[in-house]
């Protein structure tokens, strides 16, 4: 028989949406390719749409379109900033939900969190010592029977890209050892590496999703622009979590 479900997510993530929405990245129209996915979501059923950062490329009137988009959906959504984002600009949107840092839905919690402190000016992050302590209360805070699901920019795990790895999250130590204290977490989603990522660390499932703007190919020493064309295309990530803790997971591909 068939298991119901309590909350149904989607994650978009690393738009890259530039000041002049003609302006190509790696010789795409990111606009147009954002476009793309949020046409294909409008006729998806969700509770929440997830945008994982870089919204933007330091870019302030991206924001506005951005947030045009989102209020033609027919579900909520939510946002965090990635190394790209300009926060200041995100907060200018507090009013409308989308800078909201918990999600309660059903049995689950959606704890987000900023990683975009010390940056290395390559491209990483890390929790400040204030996200740190946030996380830590929001773990401590959560029920016994809910199951929590944490999202941030950069990602905590290796994805076997040695360019990419070493842009990561710069405390990752510190963010699992929280994690590992709070056996209500069930699973992390991540933007930042514009490929999708699927992985289990203990009882934890570790999810990033292809972005809207350009990919790159994985499994590679040096940044490389994704050709193959069955990959090439805008992205986003379907998420399914149940009331039993168990995350079941899909990437939904667009041609390009």
């Amino acid at each position: 028989m068939a298991r119901g479900h309590s909350v149904r997510l989607l994650q978009v993530t690393d738009m890259h949406l530039q000041q002049d929405p003609t302006t190509l990245m790696r010789g795409e129209n990111v606009e147009r390719r954002f476009q793309h996915v949020m046409q294909h979501i409008e006729g998806e059923t969700a509770d929440l749409l997830l945008l994982t950062g870089d919204l933007t490329h330091h870019a302030p009137a991206a924001y506005d379109r951005l947030a045009l988009s989102l209020q033609g959906l027919p579900f909520p959504s939510c946002w965090l900033p990635g190394n790209h984002d300009l926060i200041d600009e995100m907060a200018r949107f507090s009013a409308l939900g989308y800078n909201r840092k918990v999600v309660e839905q059903g049995a689950w919690r959606v704890i987000l969190l900023d990683s975009t402190a010390s940056p290395d000016g390559k491209g990483g992050g890390s929790l400040a010592n204030e996200e740190l302590a946030f996380f830590a209360q929001q773990l401590a805070q959560t029920a016994s029977d809910q199951h929590v699901l944490v999202a941030l920019h950069h990602h905590p795990v290796p994805v076997k890209s040695e360019w990419m790895d070493n842009i990561g999250l710069g405390n990752k130590n510190d963010f699992w050892a929280l994690v590992d204290s709070c056996p209500q977490v069930k699973g992390v989603v991540c933007g930042h590496v514009h490929h999708a990522v699927q992985q289990q660390r203990g009882a934890v499932n570790v999810l990033a999703s292809p972005a809207t703007a350009p990919q790159f190919k994985p499994f590679s020493a040096v940044a490389t622009t994704e050709d193959d064309p069955r990959f090439t295309g805008p992205a986003y990530r379907r998420i399914q979590l149940y009331d039993d803790g168990e995350i079941q997971s899909d990437v939904v591909r667009l041609t390009s």
